[in-house]
């Protein structure tokens, strides 16, 4: 379900690219040393967006560091790496644990069923820090697997569903930034579920899986305007409360993801077209 809040590399500069990449090699790195080497298969860069958007927010001290890393330990690269960053990665063990959980009760199948055994004993350490938050993301997901069960078609009702684990993930503390943190991780939760459930609806056709734009599996250009049209509205409150907050860093490498890396990403998507012949 990850993978969509991605930058325009093109638009960035050297430097701002080599920071971005600074981010999600030291969750990468964080990942590893709080959680074990397994937990790094579920980096992703949605998460990193977080760190870099909290990490503006709240300017923490970093430790940037040049080391070498498993996919080549001959060269060194940057590694940015804060308070934030060991946050983000507890959540990014605490969502990868329930979704591979909801897999299991979905599918049954082996290769969940050792995936999730192996990865099941790295979640003490994030529950044991954020066990609220942890809580929370599971009663959502299971009513997200509730909605899903009953075949909802109601895309704002189960999209919402998941707008609120990304919300609550988002809400770092509890303060004057907490509101408009709180809807900017709403509406990513909401952008991502309902791209998610667009770019998959022929593979589940197909399979005979859930999706909440079934209804839809034969009519492509209605499909395309609702979806484009409710992705539009999660990016414009997304954009409104952006500009709520006092960034201290990162200002473009945020508003590069947001107002063209997510755009473009969405764009290209919904350019592929997802019809199926009946």
């Amino acid at each position: 379900m990850f993978g969509y809040i991605k930058i325009n590399k093109m638009d960035l500069t050297f430097r701002e690219y080599e920071n971005y990449r600074g981010y999600y090699c030291g969750l990468c790195k964080s990942l590893k040393d709080n959680h074990g080497e397994i937990s790094r298969l579920s980096l992703n860069y949605d998460i990193t967006f977080l760190i870099v958007l909290l990490s503006s927010v709240y300017n923490p001290k970093s430790d940037v560091l040049n080391e070498g890393c498993i996919t080549n330990p001959f060269k060194k690269k940057k590694k940015i790496i804060n308070e934030v960053t060991e946050y983000a990665s507890c959540m990014n063990v605490l969502l990868t644990y329930y979704k591979l959980e909801d897999n299991l009760n979905d599918d049954n199948k082996l290769k969940d069923k050792l995936v999730f055994n192996i990865y099941k004993n790295k979640l003490k350490t994030a529950y044991e820090k954020y066990p609220k938050k942890a809580e929370y993301i599971k009663l959502q997901l299971e009513t997200l697997h509730n909605l899903e069960k009953e075949k909802s078609t109601n895309i704002d009702l189960v999209s919402n569903t998941f707008a609120k684990i990304m919300a609550e993930i988002f809400a770092y503390k509890n303060d004057e930034n907490e509101k408009f943190l709180r809807n900017i991780g709403f509406n990513i939760g909401k952008y991502i579920y309902i791209l998610d459930a667009y770019e998959d609806l022929e593979k589940d056709y197909k399979k005979n899986r859930y999706n909440p734009f079934i209804d839809y599996i034969n009519k492509k250009e209605e499909l395309v305007e609702t979806v484009e049209e409710l992705l539009n509205i999660s990016l414009s409150i997304l954009s409104k409360n952006l500009d709520s907050l006092n960034l201290k860093n990162n200002v473009s490498i945020i508003e590069n993801i947001v107002y063209s890396g997510m755009y473009l990403k969405y764009k290209s998507i919904l350019n592929k077209g997802c019809e199926v012949n009946v």
